[in-house]
C-alpha cells in the first residue's frame, strides 16, 4: 500500500499542478490560454485508452500496467522538462495522459479483488488520499519553483518521484496487483444497463468539474491580480477541502450506502456550482464557493468507485478502466467548453452549464442504477 500511495501522488502531481498554472504554461510556450488547454485536451482524450490496459491487467497481471503506467510517467515528465515547442509539450502531455490510463483501473481493480464490498468504501477513500495531497503539497511547491526557476521546473521534480515509484514497484511488489482471473480464459464483461448508466454519470461528473476548473488558474488572475506563488499558497485551501472530502468518503460511504452517497453529493455538488459566481465577489468568499464545490465534487466521485466496482466484479480491470475513460472523455469535453465559456460569457456561464449537467448526472443515477447485491 506505501508503494501504491507513492506512485499515485506521483501520476496525481503531474494532473494537478497543471490547472492553476495553465496561463504561466501557456506563456512559457508562447501560446495563449484557449490553445494552451489543448494539452489537457489531449492529455484527456489519450485517457480513454483505459481499456486497452483494463483488459491487460485482467488478462495477464494488474503489475504489468502499473509498471506502464510508472514508465510513461517518466516519459512524459521529462519530455515536457525540455519541451522546445508546444508540438513537442502536446506529446508530452498524451504520454502523461496514458500514464494515469494504465495505472489507475488496474490498482483500483486490485482493491476491489482485495476487499470486501461492504468494507470497499474506505479502501477507495484511503486509496484516493494521494489526489487532494498532490494539490496540498504540489501545487505551493510548483508555484514557488515556477515564480523562482520557471515553468519546467515542477515536471523534472515529477521526473524523479516517478523514477521513485517505478523502482520500488519492480523491487518491492513482485506480486503486486496480480490478476485473480483464470488467465487461460478471454475477459468477458457483462454488458448491462446499471453499469453503462453508472459510466455515463461518471462521465458527466467529470465534465462539470473541469468545465470549472479549466479556467481556475486564469480566473484567479483576472479576477483579484494574485500572482503565481500566490495562486499555488491560496491552493492549499483547495486541498484541505479534498482531504476531508475523502476522509469523510472513507468513513461514511459504506455506512451510507454506496448509492446513496453518490445521489446526496451530486444533488448538493449542483447547488455549490450555482453559488459560485454569487460568492466571487471577494477572495474570502470565492474561496469558500470553490471549497464547496472541491468537497461536494470529491465526495461523490471517492463514493463512485466502489459502487462501479461491483457493477462487473468478473472483468472489474476492465470495468474500473472503461471507467477511467468516462471520465477522460469527461475531461475532454470540460476542458474545451471552459475557456470558451469563460472566455466570451463568463464565471455565470461555466457554473450554470456545470450544475445543469450535475443533475443530468443525478436523474440518471437515480432511475437507472442499484447497488448490486453482495
Amino acid at each position: 500500500m506505501a508503494v501504491i500511495l507513492l506512485s499515485r501522488f506521483a501520476l496525481n502531481l503531474q494532473s494537478r499542478i497543471v490547472y492553476p498554472f495553465l496561463p504561466a504554461i501557456g506563456r512559457g510556450l508562447g501560446v495563449p490560454i484557449e490553445t494552451a488547454s489543448l494539452l489537457l485536451t489531449v492529455r484527456s482524450l489519450v485517457g480513454t485508452s483505459s481499456p486497452i490496459f483494463g483488459v491487460l491487467a485482467d488478462r495477464y497481471s494488474r503489475r504489468t500496467s502499473m509498471l506502464i503506467g510508472l514508465a510513461t510517467l517518466v516519459l512524459g515528465a521529462a519530455l515536457v522538462g525540455v519541451a522546445p515547442s508546444f508540438a513537442v509539450a502536446l506529446f508530452a502531455f498524451a504520454l502523461l495522459g496514458l500514464s494515469k490510463a494504465s495505472y489507475d483501473p488496474a490498482v483500483q481493480a486490485h482493491i476491489g479483488d482485495a476487499v470486501p464490498y461492504e468494507r470497499r468504501g474506505r479502501a477507495m477513500g484511503i486509496l484516493e488520499l494521494p489526489w487532494s495531497l498532490a494539490w496540498l503539497i504540489g501545487v505551493p511547491v510548483a508555484g514557488f519553483l515556477i515564480a523562482r526557476v520557471g515553468w519546467r521546473a515542477p515536471f523534472w521534480g515529477i521526473t524523479g518521484l516517478g523514477l521513485l515509484a517505478l523502482l520500488a514497484t519492480w523491487l518491492l511488489c513482485p506480486q503486486c496487483g496480480r490478476s485473480l482471473a483464470d488467465h487461460r480464459l478471454p475477459v468477458r464483461i457483462q454488458v448491462t444497463k446499471p453499469a453503462v448508466l453508472a459510466l455515463l454519470v461518471a462521465c458527466l461528473l467529470m465534465l462539470a468539474n473541469e468545465n470549472i476548473f479549466v479556467v481556475y488558474g486564469a480566473w484567479m488572475e483576472s479576477q483579484f491580480g494574485l500572482a503565481i506563488a500566490t495562486i499555488g499558497l491560496v491552493s492549499i485551501v483547495i486541498s484541505v477541502a479534498e482531504l476531508a472530502a475523502e476522509v469523510s468518503s472513507a468513513g461514511l460511504v459504506d455506512r451510507l450506502g454506496k448509492r446513496r452517497a453518490v445521489l446526496g453529493g451530486l444533488a448538493t455538488g449542483a447547488i455549490a456550482y450555482l453559488l459560485l459566481p454569487p460568492l466571487a465577489r471577494n477572495l474570502g468568499s470565492a474561496l469558500l464557493g470553490i471549497t464547496l464545490i472541491v468537497l461536494t465534487f470529491e465526495f461523490t466521485l471517492v463514493s463512485m468507485l466502489p459502487l462501479v466496482s461491483e457493477l462487473a466484479p468478473d472483468a472489474r480491470g476492465t470495468l474500473m478502466a472503461v471507467n477511467v475513460a468516462a471520465m477522460s472523455l469527461g475531461r475532454v469535453v470540460g476542458s474545451l467548453s471552459g475557456p470558451r465559456l469563460w472566455t466570451h460569457m463568463g464565471l455565470w456561464a461555466n457554473a450554470l452549464v456545470s450544475a445543469g449537467v450535475v443533475l443530468v448526472a443525478l436523474l440518471i443515477l437515480w432511475i437507472g442504477v442499484r447497488e448490486r447485491p453482495t
